[in-house]
């Protein structure tokens, strides 16, 4: 029979090992696949009824508002490694969203791959699939509208709506974003 180890109430293994535990519980019920080493700070609801993956060391800090991922049945929610989201966080997947590695998701941030709702009669809801690349940070409140793919090392900032393509080693902010410059970014930087 397994040795078991009791730790002190209160003691920083204690709550550590209760997170790691806690952090697990939402995965396996959530995720279809989950790396090693994730850990779920304050309040979160997973909704998956499509197909949701995550990579290593998938974090989240929701200690001040609820982070939500709604996946609807059909639909595909894929998260590289070292994945971190802030309170507040929504993702919508209804089709198809990817999130590459090394991406930091500030508070707020709202992501979806469909409309919806009809605009006007016989408007298009799904126009593709979102994509967030490797290496990106997402600021405070931007909004990531449907079909919009985020390139390799970009940042966008606070307060952006973003829509359509954001190239590769930019800065994007605005409503709607657009190119602020190009970032000078030295090969194998990760960001942190």
């Amino acid at each position: 029979m397994a040795e078991r180890t009791i730790y002190q109430r209160g003691s920083d293994r204690f709550r550590y090992e209760r997170r790691r535990l806690r952090t697990h519980r939402y995965l396996r019920r959530a995720f279809s696949n989950y790396g090693p080493d994730a850990a779920i700070f304050g309040s979160v609801r997973f909704q998956v009824d499509g197909t949701a993956t995550v990579g290593e060391h998938f974090v989240v800090m929701a200690e001040d508002a609820k982070t939500t991922i709604k996946v609807a049945p059909g639909a595909t929610l894929t998260m590289g490694d070292h994945v971190a989201m802030n309170a507040g966080v929504c993702i919508e997947a209804w089709h198809d969203v990817q999130i590459g590695s090394n991406v930091l998701i500030a508070p707020y941030v709202f992501l979806i791959d469909d409309d919806r709702h009809d605009l006007e009669p016989g408007s298009v809801r799904y126009r593709g699939p979102v994509i967030i690349g490797n290496n990106v940070w997402v600021g405070r409140n931007v909004t990531v509208l449907p079909g919009t793919t985020i390139g390799d090392g970009s940042a966008i900032g606070a307060n952006s709506v973003i829509t359509g393509h954001i190239p590769a080693g930019t800065f994007a902010a605005g409503a709607p974003a657009r190119v602020i410059r190009k970032l000078d970014l030295t090969e194998g930087w990760v960001r942190h």
